[in-house]
């Protein structure tokens, strides 16, 4: 109706702009164009009189941009509209408004659409207003949605939809169903199949009900092979598949004669010569670049389904502070938990375990409620110092304590921790309290080291609802594994690690630009790579900023190369820990070159069991990694900086074991960035995995275990390069890490589920493919050695130990681990022995010390532990062959002294030929199908070698 009452009063025309640069376009027509529909970011349609809208177009043709004149003579959106408004009102007039199946987000209101809206008066809006295309789709996205299907004859929309998620950080799955001209089943198959792949949902059995169709598994791969060489050449792709593969390997070789013959060319031209180096390196950036993607990550929240109603029992213990007793938030939580069915008493937690008159201690009060249902903490609300002198906020500090407590109560109940406005979930959502996602930090290794003590995180909005509150009880009752929830108004939110792929190009590269770069830990192994790259990039003044400044070791040959390339370089020491040091050596910036960057790369490893930590190492790790970064936001924010980049870890943004003092300064590092983005101040904290050269995470155990878990080294200058795109992007919080999942999956997931990697495809597919299938397999150890005669039991128990051993130090069997070796010789340490010790309890069902590893320091020992622990010593284990075998303790005294005698020395002849005698006495010598060994090979035998043949020989593994 539209078309025809109005048809040759106007027109349309879209334009590759936002809202604002159309705006500004079509000012000097105001009036006579408006704009109709804004559909993302980079495109806005606008309508009005055909006159003007032909003035427009010659415009831009002009200027350069790229406008299209929609084939309609008509100006939907616009005031034409308003003569039409009886008409359109009486015509909708009996439409009845009704509540639909699917809540319906409205692009008239740009909000879900309420009961009874959509009356007439709505359907004449919905022709006259501008349609809020984009604004609808950043509230769905803010809202957690991130899955689009455009249900159309052509997709027009998934582009803008694309775009939108862009521009607000979130990665977003756009996809159509049919396209113009393939409007038949195929097409409307391979658009499911689009969606699928994308992490989609599709009902296959709906689409395929009443076709006879059949899942078919695939067959496995027949060989599994494993090679302990290296390949001469790196892998090509097979002939054919690439047909350009040809020329770009002579350009990578940079090969002037293969090229030609490659292009036909009867000799090398002049040409050649010019172009091939720069064809290389263009070749080898995109390469580069492809490589350095599969590296992003970032930070997700997803709005999770509404579960059951809470229903919770038996007593809950609440940790407040003394001034936190009588506050509201303690008050209505306590309320909220009551009313679900707990019995809550509160967890007065001091500075100190100093009881009032007439208290006891709260360490006490955990020992006479170690039955307790949960503990629930409050004490990240106390973001004021620990002491005067202290750079940790008292709440983290006493929820370390916390733990801590727990942990010697061997109290039953789990810690489960709240924050207000430590995390954000959107754009919408803005990050509060950094201070309070040190607690985020340490939460995530503590889920890691102390799996079964361990409830999880839970961010509350400033001031929580009865609605809010009611589903922060869903999330405890709840058996679901999310452990890192937001619980808003609108929803709850779990945590969720995603790609994220950095799409289109950036409108323009970051370079460092005119003035000075502050680079803290300038003279560091991870500041001198910063430093060399800014110098690559034209930096004019590099501020090194160390402890020992020009003293620090390597410095002076740093500033000498820094200084080679034209680039001005003062290297100062300075602790950025001290704020007046700190603010000193701000006001000593020249001012022909003024600040315009800081890059904070500066850190302290002070690490250990979270049971072990005190007060002290907390504050020697916080004052330079979170104190320094929260003392140069304050000092610099109002000097309008390019770039604002902290250095943070990947330990912080998952949780690892043995980095709780580490993790949680990265998790506010990262909050810290969000925290400045909210201010409208430029911020860029990447989550870094370890650094090959020198990196601090790369040179101790925690580095080494890093990479056993799948965490290479990155190498420094792509990781560089890495941080120049980021930059160029626009990010704010971003991981940095080459991860293979296939070995980090299932070391992180080993004790204890996690739904933080359950975006991740790759990672579905690694934890699904192992899953039981049958009640034989869902059995528990105990369940499935009961009954056995003792002899088989332990076998068993020392086959379970040996896997779990070897899953630890990244061997392939655990045939190669030694029964009587000790652990510590073996490769375990402080922090692979806590990995040991939770891979055991989720294997055996048991609550093993955190000394077990130090206690029963051998395969065979723990065995004979975990034997006596499952069973009782039911039926002893004196049936062992391995245990009580006749000559094992002589066995053992020899190959202690074997183990003294260095390879080659001269007592080891004789030792050999009484061995072979006692070997020929144990076997039989010449017996038929048995091996015999040369006297020469048992004399030149290594000690490894001579007890792996006396290992079988004896029937000892």
């Amino acid at each position: 109706m539209i078309g025809r009452e109005l048809a040759g009063q106007g027109g349309m025309v879209s334009l590759p702009l936002g809202e604002v640069a159309a705006l500004e376009l079509i000012g000097p027509w105001a009036g006579r164009i408006d704009v109709a529909t804004v559909n993302g970011p980079r495109s806005t349609v606008v309508a009005g009189e055909a006159a003007a809208l032909d003035e427009l177009m010659g415009v831009c043709e002009g200027g350069g941009v790229r406008a299209r004149r929609i084939p309609v003579d008509y100006g939907s959106h616009t005031s034409q509209v308003e003569q039409l408004r009886g008409a359109l009102l009486e015509l909708a007039a009996p439409v009845v408004a009704q509540v639909g199946d699917v809540p319906m987000f409205s692009t008239v209101t740009a909000g879900l659409l309420g009961e009874g809206e959509a009356g007439a008066e709505y359907w004449f809006r919905n022709l006259r207003q501008p349609v809020r295309f984009e604004e609808t789709v950043r509230g769905l996205i803010a809202e957690g949605h991130t899955t689009f299907v455009e249900v159309s004859p052509h997709p027009v929309l998934t582009s803008p939809v694309e775009e939108t998620g862009e521009a607000v950080g979130v990665e977003v799955c756009a996809v159509g169903t049919l396209r113009r001209d393939q409007g038949d089943s195929r097409r409307f198959l391979t658009s499911l199949g689009e969606l699928w792949v994308r992490g989609g949902t599709p009902d296959w059995s709906a689409v395929y009900a009443g076709s006879g169709a059949q899942q078919v598994a695939l067959p496995t791969y027949a060989f599994q092979t494993k090679h302990y060489w290296f390949d001469t050449a790196p892998a090509r792709p097979a002939a054919g598949t690439d047909p350009h593969a040809a020329f770009w390997e002579v350009v990578e070789r940079e090969d002037l004669e293969g090229l030609a013959k490659t292009l036909r060319l009867d000799e090398a031209q002049p040409e050649l010569t010019a172009v091939l180096p720069a064809l290389s390196a263009w070749h080898k950036r995109h390469a580069d670049a492809a490589g350095m993607e599969s590296w992003r990550y970032r930070v997700h929240w997803k709005s999770l389904p509404a579960g059951p109603k809470a229903a919770l029992s038996g007593t809950w213990l609440v940790a407040v502070t003394p001034d936190q007793v009588d506050g509201a938030l303690y008050e209505a939580v306590a309320a909220a938990l009551r009313a679900q069915g707990a019995v809550v008493e509160p967890l007065v937690v001091r500075g100190a375990d100093d009881a009032g008159p007439g208290e006891r201690g709260w360490a006490e009060a955990l020992v006479a409620h170690s039955a307790a249902a949960g503990v629930l903490s409050l004490l990240a609300q106390d973001e004021s110092p620990l002491t005067d002198a202290s750079a940790i906020p008292a709440g983290y500090a006493k929820n370390l304590a916390l733990l801590q407590q727990l942990e010697a109560a061997d109290s039953g109940a789990a810690l489960w921790c709240v924050t207000q406005g430590a995390v954000s979930i959107g754009e919408r959502d803005p990050l509060t309290s950094p201070a309070q996602a040190l607690v985020w930090g340490l939460g995530r290794v503590a889920a890691q080291e102390m799996p079964t003590r361990w409830g999880g995180l839970v961010d509350l909005p400033q001031e929580p609802d009865e609605r809010t509150l009611a589903r922060l009880c869903e999330v405890l009752a709840a058996e679901a594994a999310e452990d890192q929830v937001a619980v808003r108004s609108t929803a709850t939110y779990g945590r969720r690690l995603v790609r994220a792929p950095l799409g289109g190009a950036p409108d323009e590269e970051w370079t460092p630009g005119k003035g000075t770069v502050l680079i803290t830990g300038g003279t560091g192994a991870l500041g001198s790579e910063v430093a060399r790259r800014l110098a690559a990039q034209g930096a004019e003044h590099l501020l090194l900023v160390s402890r020992q400044g020009s003293t620090a070791p390597g410095a002076t040959a740093l500033e000498a190369e820094l200084a080679a390339t034209g680039t001005r370089v003062t290297t100062v020491a300075c602790d950025v820990a001290d704020p007046e040091a700190l603010r000193q050596l701000l006001d000593s910036v020249p001012d022909e070159w003024p600040l315009a960057a800081v890059v904070h790369t500066a850190a302290v490893l002070d690490d250990g069991a979270l049971t072990t930590l005190t007060p002290g190492q907390l504050d020697r790790v916080l004052r330079v990694k979170a104190g320094a970064a929260f003392h140069l936001h304050e000092m610099t924010k109002s000097l309008g900086l390019s770039a604002f980049v902290l250095f943070s870890s990947l330990a912080g943004t998952v949780g690892m074991a043995g980095q709780g003092n580490y993790a949680p300064g990265n998790a506010y590092l990262d909050a810290l960035a969000q925290y400045r983005r909210a201010q409208g101040l430029v911020a860029t904290s990447v989550a870094w995995g370890s650094w090959a050269r020198g990196g601090m995470a790369g040179r101790d155990v925690v580095g080494d275990t890093s990479i056993r878990h799948g965490v290479p080294l990155l190498q420094p200058e792509r990781a560089t390069a890495a941080l120049e795109t980021a930059l160029a992007h626009g990010d704010t919080s971003l991981v940095i890490a080459d991860i293979d999942w296939e070995r980090f999956a299932y070391a992180y997931t080993a004790a204890r589920p996690s739904r933080l990697l359950d975006e991740l495809p790759e990672v579905r597919s690694v934890l699904t493919r192992d899953e039981p299938t049958d009640t034989v397999a869902t059995l528990t150890l105990s369940e499935r050695l009961a009954g056995l005669a003792p002899a088989e039991r332990e076998r068993q128990l020392r086959t379970t130990v040996r896997t779990q051993v070897a899953a630890v130090l990244g061997h392939d069997s655990g045939e190669t681990v030694e029964l009587r070796r000790r652990f510590l010789e073996l490769g375990l340490d402080s922090v692979t022995a806590v990995e040991l010790r939770n891979r055991l309890n989720t294997a055996t069902g048991l609550r093993l010390p955190a000394t077990i590893v130090f206690d029963c320091p051998t395969v065979h020992e723990l065995v004979r532990y975990l034997d006596d622990a499952l069973f009782g010593g039911e039926d002893g284990p004196e049936g062992s062959t391995d245990a009580e075998a006749p000559g094992t303790a002589e066995l053992d005294r020899l190959e202690v002294l074997l183990g003294q005698l260095p390879d080659g020395d001269s007592t080891r002849a004789e030792l050999a030929g009484r061995l072979r005698q006692l070997l020929r006495t144990a076997s039989g010598s010449g017996v038929d199908g048995e091996e015999t060994v040369d006297a020469e090979d048992l004399e030149s035998a290594s000690n490894d070698d001579l007890f792996k043949y006396i290992g079988k020989e004896f029937g000892i593994s």
